[in-house]
Formats: structure tokens, sequence, C-alpha cells
């Protein structure tokens, strides 16, 4: 058998179970909240079939304007991804960011599917919790995050009191970005457009982003990402519909404009401009 066809055939049997490869979780927690001196919920949320969600809730500082639902990245786990969200309950902000399923604490296997559905579950829980006038939301993804955030709140806006989507450095589809990787690939640069296949094409971010309308999208790209390149998100605008903004930030690499203080002022004021009317809606 010719050299090149066994790699390949080696290369698509590694590809199985290809939903998966979206999936770098770590078990291990770096670092909680209070080593941060943040107020925190250590919050576990009951799903399905035994698993249960394991996540923080960072407390506001009073009075408190609303609270951020944050969905991190592909890697690791919260205790991680913590650096991106730890700043906002200074400015008012509830936080409750929470790791899907196989990732830190939380139990079970990750998928794409699951970590969509699982969200009216996590809301369920923070409605609950959370005094009524705290029962504003802002869902915040980042890189695979942003892609299932979009999906998220396409399905489940009208069961919540969502106030607005923002989307960090997310791509445009998971075929898309997985036949773009396997292009940067030599190996499997040949084969692109048949490997893209084994990859799955639901959800269908594209759709789901034109779905979110009449709620506020804001989509925030890097354009020195080199792991997303910043034409997804031209593509997401696109397809979006008003109202929504896009921020492409010169210099700044993938999942990078939160971790500058002016990347983080500039949110604030986002934010700030959904929870109180007397703030012009209208921030660019």
């Amino acid at each position: 058998m010719p050299l090149r066809r066994l790699l390949l055939l080696s290369c698509i049997g590694s590809l199985a179970a290809c939903s998966e490869l979206f999936f770098v979780p770590a078990k291990d927690m770096v670092r909680t909240p209070a080593s941060l001196g943040l107020e925190y919920r250590d919050v576990g949320v009951d799903v399905a079939h035994g698993v249960q969600l394991r996540g923080w809730l960072l407390e506001g500082i009073a009075p408190v304007k609303g609270t951020v639902v944050f969905l991190h990245g592909n890697a690791q786990n919260i205790s991680y991804h913590l650096a991106s969200v730890d700043w906002l309950p200074q400015r008012h902000y509830n936080v409750f960011i929470y790791d899907y399923r196989g990732y830190g604490e939380s139990s079970g296997r990750p998928s794409i599917a699951t970590s969509v559905t699982d969200f009216p579950f996590v809301m369920d829980a923070l409605q609950a919790m959370l005094p009524a006038a705290q029962r504003r939301y802002v869902v915040f993804g980042q890189s695979l995050g942003g892609s299932f955030a979009i999906a998220q709140v396409a399905r489940y806006k009208d069961r919540y009191p969502i106030k607005a989507l923002i989307v960090d450095s997310g791509f445009a589809g998971f075929r898309r970005i997985a036949r773009e990787k396997l292009h940067d690939f030599a190996l499997t640069r040949p084969f692109d457009w048949l490997l893209q296949w084994l990859f799955p094409d639901q959800p269908d971010v594209l759709r789901d982003v034109a779905r979110i309308h009449p709620l506020p999208l804001l989509i925030i790209h890097g354009l020195a990402d080199t792991i997303v390149p910043a034409r997804h998100a031209e593509l997401l605008f696109q397809h979006a519909s008003q109202p929504k903004a896009l921020w492409l930030i010169p210099g700044v690499g993938h999942i990078r404009f939160l971790s500058a203080a002016a990347g983080r002022d500039r949110l604030a004021r986002y934010l700030d401009a959904r929870f109180d009317r007397s703030v012009s809606p209208n921030l660019h």
C-alpha cells in the first residue's frame, strides 16, 4: 500500500469521533475565585442521566446591574479562563462561569450537542438562585464558547430575559473551521475537501446567528488572530440581523481583547448600555 494512502487511512481512523476533537478538557483546577479575593458561590447544575456541571457564581459589587453567563473556549477548564471575566464583579456584574461536561469538576463526556442542550438547565439554576432584580442576562462566549453561545441563544432566547449576546473570537461553522485546520496540516491538506465531511455541520452557526434578532449582538475579533481568522467574524456579522456591532481589533490575537484595560473598559460600557437606559445603546 502506498505510504500516502496508508497515512491518510490512519488519519481518517483517528478522526472517528470527530466532534470530540473540538474538546481539550483539563481536570486540574489551577485557581479559584477566592485566590483572587472574589466573593463567589460554588454551584452544581444537574443536567441529565446523573451528569452534573460545576461552575462558579461570582458575586457583583452592589448595586448589581445584571448577570453575565460566560462560556469558555475548547481547552482546559474554568480555572484557566477565569481571567477573562474576573474583573466584571467590580463593574457591578455577577458572572456565572461553568464547565462543559468532562471539563474540570463537571462529570460526563463533552459533546457539541450536549454543550448546547445543557444551557436551559444552567439558566434554570440561575433563575432559582438569583434575586429577581439580577435575573437579567448577557451571554458571553469566547472561541468555541462563542459558537455554542450563538446556538444556545438562538434556541432559548425567548425563555429567559437575555439582554444581549457577545461573541469573542468565535468561528462561523464547525465543519468550516475543521476544514481550515485540515488545510493547515500538510498531511491532510490534499484531502481537506473530503475529510471535512467527517466533522459535524450542526449546529448551523450561520443560520443560528441570523436568529439572534431582536437581541443585540456584539462580535469581537482580533485582526492578529491566527487560530480563528477574523474572516469568521465578518461572515457572522454578514449573516446576523440588526441590532449588531462588529469590533475588529488591530494587533490583537485569539481571545486577547480583554487582556488590556482599554478592552475591559470598552466592553463594560457596552454592558452598561444594555442595562442602563440613560446610556446610548449605539456603541461601536
